[in-house]
């Protein structure tokens, strides 16, 4: 059962990149005690419209209508805690859990 519903494909993404970012966080701190590392934390993401908003803090029409609880991410890559860049699909290892792979790519 879905807890959100998404007006648009840029406010899923958005609000997905928004909920990995706290999921990061927090992996964060937990190898940062284990390791005593800290360093910034990097996302990719494959959407260029949801990395758009998280850098430039004007409102579009498009994102007007998105929750203020997912900007959050805007203030953590403020801080310089988390860097977000652009992911090339057909590099992105994760479509391999959504999409179909070709054989050819796995070899």
């Amino acid at each position: 059962m879905q807890s959100v519903v998404a007006l648009s494909t840029t406010e899923t993404e958005y609000m997905v990149v928004s909920e990995a970012c706290k999921e990061l966080i927090w992996l964060k701190g937990l190898y940062a005690e284990l390791c005593r590392v800290d360093s910034c934390i990097i996302l990719f993401c494959d959407s260029q419209s949801a990395i758009y908003p998280t850098k430039d803090q004007m409102f579009h029409e498009r994102t007007k209508h998105i929750d203020i609880k997912y900007h959050f991410v805007r203030d953590v890559i403020d801080d310089g805690k988390l860097k977000v860049y652009k992911i090339n699909t057909h590099d992105n290892p994760v479509d391999m859990m959504t999409y179909p792979v070709p054989v050819a790519k796995l070899s």
